[in-house]
Parts: C-alpha cells; sequence; structure tokens
C-alpha cells in the first residue's frame, strides 16, 4: 500500500509497526454513512503479529480478502488453504473462515464485509436498495458465493484497484463518496460474477476430463497406457497433459493409473473372496504378483491378502 495515498493521519505506524485503516462496530469512520459495509479494512503488516479476530469466524455479510503481499494460512468451511498474492476469497455467512492460528504473517492484506439485506441458506441474495444489480444476477452470484469451493480465486489482480479505489474513497471522504463507494461495489460484484463463472465453467470442463480418462483407463486396465498416446487423445501435448492430470487428481499420469487399479483390487478383494491374488493382481494389470503385493501394501500399509481377511471379517 502506499502511504501517500492516505491522510496524514492514517500513515502513521502503530506500536506493532503496523499502518493502514480498519473501520468496524466499534470505529466506523466513515461506514457511518454506509449502514451495508459492516468493515473495511487495507493493512500492511511488517511484523509479525497474532490478531485474536482473524480466527475461524463466522459473521452475518459477505466476507472478501484481497491479497497484496505476503502469505495467510487460512481455513474455510474446516477446509486449509494458502491466500497467496494476487488471491482473493469470497465467504457467505453461514461459511467459518479465517486463520487457525490467528497469527498475520508479515505482508499487506485488504477485506471488506458486505452485509446483505437477505442472504442464508434458504433466501437468495438480495444486497438492498443501494444496489441497482438486477434481481436475477443478485440471485445467481448469492449462489455461486454460497457453494465454498468456489471461495478462493487465484490471480486476481483486477481486484486490486477495487480496493484501492474503495480505501481512498472512504479515507478523503469527498463530497458524494458515498455514490462512487457504491459503484465501485457494484462493479467490483460483476467482475466477480465474471470470475466466479469462468472459474466454475473450468471446474465443469477439468471434471469431464477427468471423467472422460478414467473411463478410458479403466476401460482395459491391463494394457500399458503410454503416456504421449493418452496426451494425444485429448489433444494435449505430454508436458499439459501431465500438468493437468496431476493438479486435478494429485498425481502424475503414471502414479494415476496405479491408483485405478488399486481401486479396483480393492473392489475384488471385497467382493470376491475365492479369486487368487495372482488373478487379481493380472486382472488390474500389474506385471506379477509381486508388484501388486508391493505397490498395494506401500499405497496402503497393509497386504492385499491381509486386507481382504479384514473384510471377511467384517462380513461375519
Amino acid at each position: 500500500m502506499n502511504s501517500f495515498l492516505l491522510p496524514k493521519n492514517l500513515r502513521e505506524k502503530d506500536e506493532h509497526g503496523n499502518y493502514g485503516v480498519w473501520w468496524h462496530e466499534n470505529n466506523p469512520g466513515p461506514l457511518k454513512k454506509l449502514p451495508f459495509i459492516k468493515q473495511f479494512g487495507s493493512m500492511k503488516f511488517s511484523k509479525v503479529r497474532i490478531d485474536d479476530s482473524m480466527r475461524p469466524h463466522l459473521n452475518d455479510g459477505i466476507e472478501i480478502h484481497y491479497v497484496n503481499s505476503g502469505k495467510y494460512d487460512w481455513v474455510i468451511e474446516g477446509k486449509a488453504i494458502e491466500l497467496f498474492p494476487e488471491n482473493l476469497s469470497v465467504t457467505a455467512p453461514w461459511h467459518e473462515n479465517g486463520s487457525i492460528s490467528g497469527i498475520m504473517d508479515i505482508g499487506q492484506i485488504n477485506w471488506i464485509i458486505i452485509k446483505p439485506q437477505e442472504f442464508t441458506n434458504e433466501k437468495a441474495l438480495n444486497f438492498g436498495n443501494w444496489s441497482k444489480l438486477p434481481v436475477a444476477f443478485q440471485e445467481n452470484l448469492g449462489k455461486m458465493i454460497g457453494d465454498a469451493d468456489n471461495s478462493v480465486i487465484e490471480k486476481a489482480r483486477n481486484f486490486k484497484k477495487y480496493f484501492d479505489e474503495l480505501r481512498n474513497e472512504l479515507a478523503y471522504q469527498e463530497e458524494g463518496f458515498e455514490i462512487k463507494v457504491q459503484n465501485i461495489l457494484e462493479n467490483l460484484f460483476i467482475d466477480l460474477h465474471r470470475q466466479l463463472s469462468n472459474k466454475i465453467h473450468k471446474n465443469q470442463e477439468s471434471d469431464t476430463f477427468i471423467e472422460k480418462l478414467t473411463q478410458l483407463l479403466e476401460s482395459d486396465l491391463t494394457k500399458k497406457w503410454h503416456i504421449e498416446d493418452l496426451a494425444a487423445v485429448f489433444n494435449m501435448g505430454k508436458t499439459k497433459f501431465t500438468y493437468e492430470v496431476k493438479k486435478l487428481t494429485g498425481f502424475p499420469p503414471n502414479s494415476f493409473i496405479i491408483s485405478l487399479k488399486l481401486e479396483k483390487a480393492i473392489q475384488l478383494l471385497k467382493t470376491s473372496p475365492s479369486i487368487s491374488m495372482a488373478e487379481i493382481a493380472f486382472s488390474c494389470g500389474f506385471s506379477s504378483l509381486q508388484h501388486f503385493t508391493s505397490t498395494f501394501s506401500q499405497r496402503n500399509g497393509i497386504s492385499p491378502r491381509k486386507y481382504q481377511l479384514q473384510q471377511q471379517k467384517k462380513k461375519k
């Protein structure tokens, strides 16, 4: 944050060496004239500090964070995430979010909490009279925000300008700043709608890609699949294909294929007690019984035979 963009009284560092703005219920400042904004903060931390207000919490508004610099260990609905520079997070009122440790690392983070007139699991998003955004637009935006899987947007650099503009309008409070703030927020939410829509579309494409890849591999697990051939099926080069598979499954292609083989083996161990280990090994595409046993044991922490016996005991 460039301190010269703030009035002189807001450039002074506190006792922790941090500076910036934070308006909230106990220090509303310009928010008195904008009651639909519950909080606005833009802080630069020059020292690591513990802030209990940043621990996982719920509030009755839409909470948005944008990271300018630094790294913040965050949790949203029990899922641990890392917020890096140019990352944006957005949560609904029923999403618990925050820093588990309450530690705020060195860096700069911006946040705003908007309280809609209505927005619950049962009621569609309605910002209230301050916003002129169409009803259908608000409702669709609310559905996307309400899905915690959409909580983080990466490479969201374009949102920096909105927080810079909001900070300056709120800090200087020049004539008509309330109208300017409302316009900035509407533009922010329009951009957020576009970003979330694009993210959901990409996620759907990714799901389809992995689904088709899985179906192809499971059609013949005994086949020796070559990564170049698989990549060609999806009109990708080997490098991009490897990157996409690892990003979406957590495994490189060859390890993903092994995971599918092991899934089939587990299914057979559970449902076919009479089949031999050797038959399971070869039907799942392992080159030998020894290869199957060692791979299964390494991934599952137990040999396939012991796993089969455990499953049989559970059925008795």
